[in-house]
C-alpha cells in the first residue's frame, strides 16, 4: 500500500494521509491517519468496502465525525490543546 493525501474538506490545518489497497475479491480496505498541523490525532481503519468510492464516503463520514468529536472535548478542556 501507498500512502496519499487526501482532499476531504477539513477544517483548516487538519490533513489525511490514506492506505487503501484492492482485496483479491475486489473489495477495498485500508487505513487513514489524521493529523492536526504536524500533530497525528487519529488512525482510521476503513474495513471492507464494495468499492474505491465507497470507501472514500466512510472515510469521509468518520473523519468529519472524530474531528467534530475532537473540537467539542477540546472545548471542554478535555484533550490538550496543540
Amino acid at each position: 500500500m501507498t500512502a496519499t493525501v487526501v482532499q476531504l474538506d477539513l477544517p483548516p490545518d487538519w490533513s489525511c494521509w490514506l492506505e487503501l489497497q484492492q482485496t483479491a475479491d475486489g473489495a477495498y480496505a485500508g487505513k487513514a491517519e489524521l493529523r492536526e498541523g504536524a500533530a497525528q490525532r487519529c488512525v482510521l481503519v476503513i474495513a471492507q468496502q464494495p468499492s474505491r468510492e465507497a470507501a472514500l464516503e466512510r472515510l469521509k463520514f468518520r473523519a468529519e465525525y472524530f474531528i467534530q468529536e475532537w473540537a467539542m472535548r477540546q472545548r471542554r478542556g478535555a484533550v490538550p490543546p496543540r
